[in-house]
């Protein structure tokens, strides 16, 4: 019934667009209509967030965003990619694999304490991890533990003109099956 009066409000809405088109149009695109269960909004209770050293600064508006799930409780995740330690390791020696992993681990630590205060400053619960593995194995598997998945387009790798959005991402968002919001 509530697709019907959809159906009749676009109808209306759009009598005179197109001319006579519009009932074609409606027809080979319905399947990209909203059906009644997909007007609801899903209840957020968690959300999850990832970000490593080519997204951790979260902008403004991501802020006011997620102000609207008060009472929500974040897990901001810096995952730090192994890979790149095993293949530093092999090619440079432990030595440097192991200062690349402190200087990792402080970027991580910093990011990680910046974006936690900013979250709990506009009164949502939010805790912070650092991760070693791998960026897209690690969110897809945890992403299935939160209501919501927050991440950064540039999350993964460095954005181009070429390439708006990171491989990582679209991996990752290929793989969840859950609301997500791609900043």
């Amino acid at each position: 019934m509530a697709m019907d009066i959809f159906n009749k409000l676009i109808a209306r809405k759009f009598r005179n667009i197109a001319g006579g088109r519009y009932e074609e149009i409606a027809k080979r695109y319905k399947e990209f209509l909203l059906l009644p269960e997909e007007f609801v909004l899903p209840e957020i209770s968690s959300i999850l967030v990832p970000v490593d050293r080519f997204a951790h600064e979260i902008p403004k508006e991501l802020y006011e965003t997620l102000e609207a799930y008060t009472g929500a409780s974040v897990t901001v995740v810096y995952i730090t990619d192994r890979m790149a330690f095993r293949m530093i390791e092999q090619t440079l020696g432990k030595l440097e694999a192991e200062k690349l992993k402190m200087a990792e681990t402080e970027l991580g630590e910093r990011a990680l304490f910046e974006i936690v205060s900013g979250l709990r400053d506009i009164g949502l619960r939010a805790k912070g991890r650092h991760l070693f593995g791998s960026k897209s194995d690690e969110v897809i598997k945890l992403a299935g533990e939160f209501d919501l998945l927050v991440i950064s387009r540039g999350y993964g790798s460095e954005i181009t003109k070429i390439s708006p959005i990171s491989p990582v991402v679209l991996k990752i968002v290929q793989h969840v099956d859950k609301p997500t919001i791609v900043y």
